[in-house]
C-alpha cells in the first residue's frame, strides 16, 4: 500500500513538472507579442514593409504595427526632440550619413547589447555589419543595400567597334570614351553623371583612392582630380537629356532599364578600377533600420518584427526582383528566382552581378573617416 501511495506521489510530481514545462517552453506560446510600434520608412521600401507588417500582425493578433512614409529626414529628428512629450516613433529607415547628418548620435537609440544585430551578423555582408557600428555600439539593423555595377548599353557600344571586355580600368574608359565622343560627333558621353549616378560615381571614386594612410583632405582631392579629368575628356554625360552608354549604379538603375520601350541591350558588370588587379567589388551605403524609441511595453515586439523583417524571404524576393530595392540579407540571393531573365538586359540577371557583388565588398576599416570624406565632397 505504502509503495502505491509512494508511487502515485512520484508520478503526480513528474505529470505537474511536465505541464509547466510544456506552458513554458511550447514555440507558440513563446512567439506570443503584443503591443503597437511605428515605423517611418523610405517610400521605396513603403509597400514591402506594409505587406510584412500586415502579415505579422495576422501571427501576432494582438500587435499595431503602423507604417508611414517618410517624406524628409527632419521627420526622424523632429520626433526625437525633448519637447516632444509624447514620443510616438519606434524606428525609422535611415543611412550612416544621414544619421551623422542629422547629429542623431546625440539623441538615445537603441542598441542593447547589439543583440539584435550579433544574432544576425553572419546573414549580413561584413561591410554592411560595419555600416551600423558607431563606435562601440550598432545605431541599427541592415535593412537595404546599394552594391555599385558598371552598367553598358551593349548593343550601342557595338555600334562604335567596342566590347564591355576592353573597359577595366579607368584609363581604358577615359581611352575609348574620348573616341566615342568623337565618333558621335559630341553627342554621345561613355558615362551618365547626373542625379543618383553622379552621386554613386562620386562614392566609388572614394572607396577607389581610400586608405587608412591617407588624410580626409587627400582622398577628397584625388576625388576631385579624377572627377576633373573625366570632365575634361568628355566621358561625362551632365545633361538630363543627355546620351550616354554606361553608368556606375545600383538596382535602381535595373528597375529604370527593365521600363524602357525602345529596343536595347544592357549588360551589369563589375566598374572600372584604379589599375589592372585591383578591388572591383564596393558598395554605397545602404539604409538601416534604426530603433529610437523602446520601452518594457514594446520591447519584445520590436525585437519579434526585427527578426521577421530579417528572415522574411518569401516576401522579399518578390520585391527584389521587381527593382524596388536590394535586401541586405544574403539568404535572399539564394532563391533560383534571382536568376531569372530581366527585361533589356543580356548575360547574365542584374540580380546575380548585384548579389555576388554584395557579398564580396570589402568592409572599410575606418568608417568615420569614409564618411567625413563624404560629407567634404558634398559640400561642393
Amino acid at each position: 500500500m505504502k509503495n502505491k501511495i509512494k508511487y502515485a506521489f512520484v508520478f503526480s510530481i513528474l505529470l505537474i513538472i511536465g505541464i509547466i514545462s510544456i506552458n513554458l517552453y511550447q514555440p507558440n506560446k513563446e512567439q506570443q507579442v503584443k503591443g503597437s510600434i511605428e515605423l517611418l520608412v523610405n517610400e521605396s521600401s513603403y509597400d514591402y514593409l506594409v505587406e510584412c507588417a500586415n502579415n505579422f500582425m495576422k501571427l501576432n493578433d494582438k500587435t499595431f504595427i503602423s507604417i508611414k512614409k517618410l517624406d524628409s529626414y527632419n521627420q526622424i529628428k523632429n520626433a526625437m526632440k525633448d519637447d516632444n512629450k509624447i514620443k510616438i516613433l519606434n524606428v525609422a529607415q535611415i543611412d550612416r550619413f544621414n544619421f551623422e547628418e542629422l547629429k542623431l548620435d546625440d539623441y538615445e537609440y537603441y542598441n542593447k547589447d547589439n543583440k539584435l544585430l550579433n544574432n544576425y551578423a553572419n546573414n549580413f555582408s561584413k561591410y554592411r555589419v560595419t555600416q551600423v557600428k558607431y563606435g562601440d555600439n550598432s545605431i541599427g539593423i541592415p535593412l537595404t543595400s546599394r552594391p555599385l555595377a558598371f552598367y553598358v548599353r551593349e548593343d550601342m557600344l557595338r555600334e562604335y567597334g567596342y566590347k564591355r571586355d576592353s573597359m577595366n580600368t579607368w584609363d581604358d574608359i577615359i581611352k575609348i570614351g574620348k573616341d566615342i565622343y568623337i565618333k558621335s560627333n559630341g553627342k554621345v558621353s561613355i558615362i551618365n553623371a547626373t542625379g543618383q549616378d553622379y552621386e554613386d560615381l562620386l562614392d566609388l571614386l572614394t572607396m577607389e583612392s581610400f586608405s587608412n594612410d591617407k588624410s580626409v583632405e587627400k582622398i577628397k582631392s584625388e576625388v576631385e582630380a579624377m572627377i576633373k579629368n573625366l570632365k575634361d575628356n568628355n566621358i561625362l554625360n551632365l545633361q538630363n537629356e543627355g546620351e550616354f552608354l554606361g553608368r556606375i549604379s545600383s538596382f535602381n538603375a535595373m528597375k529604370e532599364i527593365m521600363k524602357i520601350e525602345e529596343k536595347c541591350e544592357w549588360s551589369t558588370g563589375n566598374v572600372p578600377s584604379i589599375k589592372p588587379g585591383a578591388n572591383k567589388f564596393f558598395a554605397s551605403e545602404g539604409d538601416n533600420l534604426l530603433i529610437l524609441n523602446q520601452n518594457t511595453d514594446n520591447e519584445k515586439l520590436i525585437e519579434k518584427f526585427m527578426t521577421y523583417l530579417i528572415t522574411n524571404n518569401k516576401e522579399t524576393v518578390k520585391y527584389v526582383k521587381q527593382g524596388k530595392f536590394f535586401s541586405s540579407y544574403l539568404y535572399t540571393y539564394s532563391s533560383k528566382e534571382i536568376e531569372e531573365g530581366v527585361k533589356n538586359f543580356v548575360g547574365k540577371s542584374p540580380l546575380v552581378v548585384l548579389s555576388n557583388i554584395e557579398e564580396k565588398t570589402p568592409e572599410i576599416n575606418d568608417y568615420d573617416k569614409y564618411i567625413k570624406v563624404k560629407q567634404e565632397l558634398r559640400v561642393q
